[in-house]
Order: structure tokens, then sequence, then C-alpha cells
């Protein structure tokens, strides 16, 4: 078992309170990325490589290694009391809490195009060991974890069928005196684990408790599938823990509201487009590319949120960067946002998970919005309204410029973007 291969939100309550330079080699990297053999890919001169960064935002091949979330995808929960504990809660409040709602999310995301199918099992599984047993905790020892794990599925895989299901949940009851919410996370394996007939490559490790975090089980789900997470962990002071106010708040200084790998607290959860372009829920042809100096691009986004049109502006900016270009507004997942507009966002595809992979760029630097509401009152005005435009600025000592100019938005509520690389 992979004792650093797990991801999982901020911690709480950190989770709540909580330019790019490319250097002349990377230019030259580009250069030579952005000829016959970017070109060859199904997804076009735009889409980054993807490199050895773990759940690398490259979009060059479905790493087969993770079940992909087209089409239906069933997956299994369990839930696992202990012998220091009888449990508070019930069973079926505990699925509650998460379904139907971890299925509506992604049907919205999707455009239908994936349908998580849970099959939940509705009785307690009793551990061998105490809950206060397996040191669980979100810095949790390898050993512990693993004996944890192992305890659960020889328990759930002796009458349970897991064949054709990539996804499980396993849920501890959330009363018990071992139990920790921070320790909610998906853990990978080194070597898949044999339960209920089949091999698994992971599980979901679910502590929250109840009520849980608002979309936390969406959150670990998508790491199932290979997305990131987008926050950035703060580093850590002497003696553990995390180095002050301002290291705590810089959880959410990267993406702030606006996707759901940043924070599952998000105002506006829902997935950017370049995670639906990386599992397919929009199409090449739904991407703008701009990959030539001297090109001036002009398309009409339709809202991330709905289905149709074009969804993306893509500019590549060396070859493992790109600025990234989509328009969000208040509906569906995304019904709470603060703002509505284009939004812009810096993606790199060389950047671990939890290292800060994705930066949403402040279309209004001067002001925040939403304050008590916002993970990130500073970004939850970022994006762009009719009228407004912005000047990314990248390569050697940020010399090489690309405008961002918003023309206007149409009575559909579509947005027409120019993008001018010069």
């Amino acid at each position: 078992m992979d004792g650093d291969a797990f991801e999982g939100p901020e911690p709480y309550p950190l989770r709540r309170a909580a330019a790019l330079a490319v250097g002349f080699l990377a230019l030259v990297a580009w250069a030579l990325a952005a000829g016959p053999a970017q070109a060859a890919s199904a997804n076009g001169p735009c889409a980054l490589a993807t490199t050895g960064a773990r759940h690398s935002e490259g979009l060059s091949a479905w790493d087969a290694a993770y079940p992909r979330p087209l089409g239906e995808v069933n997956a299994a929960m369990f839930f696992l009391s202990f012998p220091d504990h009888t449990p508070d809660v019930g069973t079926g409040v505990l699925a509650a809490d998460h379904f139907p709602a971890t299925t509506e999310f992604f049907d919205r995301a999707s455009y239908g195009r994936f349908r998580l199918r849970p099959r939940i099992t509705r009785r307690w599984y009793r551990m061998p060991r105490p809950s206060t047993a397996y040191g669980i905790a979100r810095a949790w020892s390898p050993a512990d974890r693993t004996r944890y794990i192992r305890d659960a599925l020889a328990l759930v895989g002796r009458g349970d069928d897991l064949r054709g299901v990539p996804v499980v949940y396993l849920v501890a009851d959330p009363d018990a005196p071992g139990v920790d919410s921070d320790a909610t996370k998906v853990v990978s394996f080194d070597q898949p684990l044999r339960a209920g007939g089949t091999s698994l490559k992971s599980v979901v490790t679910v502590f929250e408790h109840h009520p849980p975090d608002p979309n936390v089980l969406a959150h670990e789900t998508n790491h199932v599938f290979d997305l990131p997470d987008l926050y950035r962990q703060p580093p850590t002071a002497p003696g553990g823990g995390s180095a002050g106010d301002a290291a705590a708040d810089s959880w959410d200084a990267q993406v702030g509201d606006w996707d759901l790998m940043g924070s599952q607290f998000g105002l506006a959860p829902d997935l950017f487009a370049w995670h639906r372009w990386k599992y397919g829920w929009i199409d090449r042809s739904q991407v703008a590319c701009v990959d030539h100096p001297g090109t001036r691009t002009t398309r009409t986004l339709t809202p991330v949120e709905t289905a149709g049109g074009t969804k993306l502006v893509v500019v590549r900016t060396s070859a493992t960067s790109a600025l990234a270009v989509e328009a969000r507004a208040q509906r569906g997942n995304d019904v709470t946002a603060c703002r509505e507009g284009v939004l812009l966002y810096e993606v790199r595809s060389d950047v671990d998970t939890g290292e800060g992979p994705i930066r949403v760029l402040d279309g209004h630097p001067r002001t925040g919005a939403c304050y008590g509401a916002s993970v990130r009152p500073q970004l939850a005005d970022a994006p762009l309204g009719a009228g407004e435009s912005y000047a990314y600025r990248f390569g050697p000592s940020a010399h090489e410029t690309v405008d961002v100019r918003v023309d206007a938005r149409t009575a559909a509520g579509d947005w027409r973007v120019t993008v001018v690389e010069p």
C-alpha cells in the first residue's frame, strides 16, 4: 500500500477558514511541443501532455489505472462500526447524507454523460478492533491505515460481490471515539487488494460527521477518477501544524470557490471546463485552441453549467502550461456562485496534487465579494464582465502577453470573448 498515495479535503476547521514565469528552456520545450508531435494528439495542440506529476492535469491520454467517468460507473457503500461504540445514527440516515446528492452533482456536471450508480448495503459491519486502535487521523500512519483497510475489506468482501465496482466507500461510525473527520480521503494501493471477488486499486475512507461537509463525497470520488486537489497545502510549522493564520488562509488562495477540487465549501463548486475536457464530458469541437503568435480569436462561450456550445478557449504558454478561459453562471451546481462572468485560470500539468496545479486569475484584484460566505472573498469576484479585459503575462521576465477581452453578454446569457496572442 502506498503510504503517500492519498488525497482529501483540507482539515476542518482550516477547510472552512481557509506568476507563472516560464524560462527560456520551457519556451524551447513549448516550441517543440507545439509542433507535429502535439498536433497528432487526439485533443489537439492545446491539450497539455500528461507528466509524471501525481494526478497530472495533462490531457494527452487517459491513464488506464483509473476508471473513467463516462456512461455508467458502479459504486458500493459499506458502513463500519466498532466494538467501543454503538452507532447513534442509522445507516439509512448516513447514506442519505451522500446520495442522491452525489449522483445528482455528477449528472449536472457531465451534461448526463456520466452516471454514478451506488449500491448501498444498509447494515453495520463490525470491525474487529476498537476505533481507537487504528490511529485514525489526517496524518495517518501507513501501518495504521493498512490495518484499518485490510480489516474493513476482509469484512465486506466475505459476502459482497465487488466485481465491476471500481468505486468503494467505507463509511465509519462518525461518533466512535477514535474517528477523525479530517481523515476522509482516497487511499490508493501499490498493489491491488483482493476483496469481493475482484482487485481494488483504491478505496474512499469516509469519516465525516453527521451531517457531513457539503460535496465531500463528490470531491473524493473525483480523486478516484484522477483529478488533483487544487488547494495548495500551507507550510508546516515547527513541531507540526500549519504555520499561522496566513498559512491557513493559503489553502484556498489558488482557486477559491471556483472548483470542487479546491474546496467543497465553495459557492461555485462545479468543475472547471478543463476537467470536463479531461473526462470527455466536452469534446475537442467545444474547445477553441489559440496556438500561434499573432492570432486573434473571437468565440461565444456558453456557461460551463449548461450543455452545448463552445466551453473553453485555451492558449498554450509552454510545454506544461496553458491559459484557460471559460464562462460561469449562477445555475446548476453553481446556483450559489457569488458572481457570473468570464473566468481565467492557468493550468500546469507538471505540478502535483495539493501543490496548486491550477491558479485562478483575479479579474478584480483590488476588490472582493461575498465576505462571510466565500472561502476566498478576494477571488469571489474574479470573473470579468462585459467590456472588461485582462492582460496575462508569461514567459521570461513575464514579457509575453495574452490579452483577453469580454466583448459582450448575449441575451441568452452567453459571453462573446476575444483573445489576442501578439
